[in-house]
């Protein structure tokens, strides 16, 4: 519309004037509420920029203006592109400004790509955050800006940044939480808050923050681990700036546009409530979960380590595991290190099977007892040939990629090509799990989930100490991680509790069906050996995973939630997950070890008022109930160290 750029999902409309340095944004409103979020007029001119190149006066020439219906080669869910380039002759740049648009989505993603012209320099440009002196103090000097906002912080309002920490296996106690989340109250903002560590950021507005706008930066960013060039949050009187271009000047090229980080932004009503809602629902949007791919009981053979595992990859073990697993109820059998030729051994290790007959006998026994193939690989060392040969013999449905150093722009191209030629070989047949583990460059929490899940906490039964399962760290973890972040996409490993060592946790206290049922909202893997369960764990086990599979395509296709209290070994704490319309779901109640408290009133999300009929998926027991104006509800469970599963349905008055 002339010099203005309308993008739309029907949910949230952003607006973007087209000026002689770029565009800059104007106007974001949450459609459904008529709330406008930005304030008029600002010193900035462009939404972004590149300190020593490109900056408020440097003039930028329009190119052209492109939009298109996408999918991302069907890698996620249909779109409307619309890609704006410029040319910055000064700096012999050319840059397009990308702009995915979902249908009814809460909010909006947003993309640089760059390219370079004949007789562009890198020289002195940054390429990473950068500080200065200023009178004997150190302050932030901001890297390359990839996204603007104009929000207004001379009204009341809050902000509320979040991160999750990488290595989650160095994570496994009571004082190392794996969510960091810090909320700075006081208004107005006289100078800019430098966030370095923080993957979003939500602008509460209100007495209460009921209502705002949300900023997630599309990186493998982590609290403790940067990663490449993941730059800040800068919140201050000139509005949301964004940093971290996520391509370092030296690796902008001359042949071809490369990506920056994306960036999405995303309006909200409701509170904390409502915000995670309105995140999910986006992250669900850009990663969906196709059921024929993901959903999925992975047994991972790793599981009983001590502290090797390899030992459980030998083909003997394995024929003997197979028709156990499936008695259990598991769908996955995933071989972990240990399947491939020469472990370890450099440049003569290789990843085809090291077995007398190959795949043969296994995946001949996986198929007689109902079974799909996993498998883990060192993906930095393995060779693309090798894999798809492993994929066309073994019909790999799951992959856990291990043993990653993404540190540069080339590494994350290389990766993801390869992993996108292997998944379009068998299309809807094969995914992958990234690890997070150890302090390396990543995957991160918010990147990369189109291809599978995230692999989370290595977590033993036996050795190494520092990783022998603890239920309530267990549970304290996976309830941090759903907070703000989509359980569907998170595979937790689950222990079996009475081969733990008990100097180091009261883990054979508690039965094999509670331990479980700690991983029902997420993907659950079975990280221990069938061959191991006694009679009682193995009835409990069946029992609960028969219950599950039921229910489990409805549960992956609801929203999770914390609820109750934060797991300390002595708390009501447990999950809420409901579905889009927020009138059906699930709850799942945890009551710990040291709880004294046989009925306990749980604030429920999303059910204020409401009449709800619960079923007790267990008991198959049913009651109605009125959830008060705070959202509580009183359940009960008789004994300490159990839980409840249960689904409820929202009624109308008169039912």
């Amino acid at each position: 519309m002339g010099d203005t750029l309308i993008a739309s999902t029907g949910n949230v409309e952003r607006k973007w004037i087209l000026n002689k340095q770029g565009l800059r944004t104007v106007s974001l409103k949450d459609l459904l509420i008529d709330k406008e979020w930005c304030k008029p007029e600002t010193e900035i001119t462009c939404d972004w920029n590149l300190p020593g190149a490109i900056n408020n006066a440097t003039t930028a020439e329009f190119v052209s203006l492109n939009v298109q219906k996408a999918n991302d080669d069907q890698f996620i869910n249909d779109y409307l592109e619309v890609i704006t380039q410029f040319r910055y002759d000064s700096a012999r740049l050319e840059l397009q400004h990308v702009v995915w648009v979902f249908p009814d989505a809460s909010g909006i993603r947003t993309q640089l790509r760059v390219k370079a012209l004949e007789g562009f320099s890198p020289i002195g440009l940054p390429e990473s955050e950068t500080t200065k002196n200023y009178f004997g103090n150190t302050m932030a000097v901001p890297s390359a800006r990839s996204e603007y906002l104009p929000l207004d912080y001379s009204i009341q309002n809050q902000c509320r940044y979040w991160g999750y920490y990488n290595d989650p296996g160095t994570r496994h106690d009571q004082s190392k939480d794996m969510l960091r989340e810090e909320v700075v109250v006081g208004f107005p903002v006289f100078q800019n808050e430098d966030i370095h560590w923080a993957s979003g950021v939500s602008t509460e507005y209100g007495e209460k923050g009921e209502q705002g706008v949300v900023v997630v930066k599309e990186s493998h960013k982590c609290v403790n681990q940067q990663g490449h060039y993941t730059g800040s949050f800068y919140v201050g009187p000139q509005g949301l700036s964004v940093t971290g271009w996520g391509l370092k000047p030296d690796e902008i090229v001359n042949d071809r546009f490369r990506e920056c980080w994306a960036n999405w932004t995303i309006v909200y009503t409701g509170g904390n409530d409502g915000m995670q809602l309105a995140l999910k629902r986006f992250d669900r949007t850009r990663y969906p979960v196709f059921p024929e791919r993901d959903i999925m009981i992975i047994n991972d053979t790793w599981g009983p380590a001590n502290p090797g595992g390899a030992q459980f990859a030998k083909e003997d073990y394995l024929l003997k595991e197979i028709p156990l697993l499936a008695d259990l109820g598991i769908d996955v059998l995933r071989i972990d290190d240990g399947w491939q030729i020469n472990p370890w051994a450099g440049e003569k290790e290789v990843f085809l099977p090291n077995y007398p007959d190959k795949w043969n006998n296994i995946t001949k026994a996986c198929k007689e007892n109902g079974l799909k193939l996993g498998l883990w690989v060192a993906i930095q060392r393995a060779k693309q040939e090798d894999l798809l040969k492993n994929l066309e013999e073994a019909h790999v449905v799951t992959w856990k990629v291990d043993f990653d150093h993404l540190n540069n722009r080339a590494a994350f191209e290389n990766r993801f090509k390869n992993i996108r030629e292997i998944m379009k070989s068998a299309w809807m047949k094969t995914q992958f799990s990234f690890c997070p583990e150890y302090a390396d460059p990543r995957y991160g929490w918010y990147y990369a989930k189109e291809y599978g899940s995230i692999y989370f906490q290595n977590i033993q039964e036996a050795l190494p100490e520092h990783l022998i399962m603890v239920p309530y760290h267990v549970l304290r973890q996976h309830w941090l991680m759903c907070k703000y972040f989509n359980s569907n996409k998170l595979q937790v490993l689950l222990q079996n509790p009475k081969r733990v060592d008990k100097r180091y946790s009261d883990a054979p206290l508690y039965d094999h069906d509670y331990c479980f049922a700690m991983g029902l909202p997420f993907i659950p893997v079975f990280f221990q050996s069938a061959q191991y369960l006694d009679m009682e764990g193995r009835k409990e086990l069946k029992e609960l995973i028969s219950v599950y599979k039921e229910h489990r395509e409805k549960m992956f296709d609801c929203y999770t939630f914390p609820i109750g209290d934060i797991p300390s070994n002595q708390s009501w704490s447990g999950f809420q997950m409901i579905d889009n319309e927020c009138s059906e779901g699930f709850f799942l109640l945890f009551r710990e070890m040291h709880n004294i408290e046989s009925e306990k009133t749980i604030q429920v999300k999303f059910l204020a008022n409401k009449k709800i009929k619960i079923t007790n998926l267990r008991t198959e027991e049913t009651e109605v109930k009125i959830v008060d104006g705070d959202g509580g509800v009183q359940f009960s469970i008789q004994n300490p160290a159990d839980f409840s599963f249960l689904k409820f349905q929202v009624l109308k008055s008169n039912q």
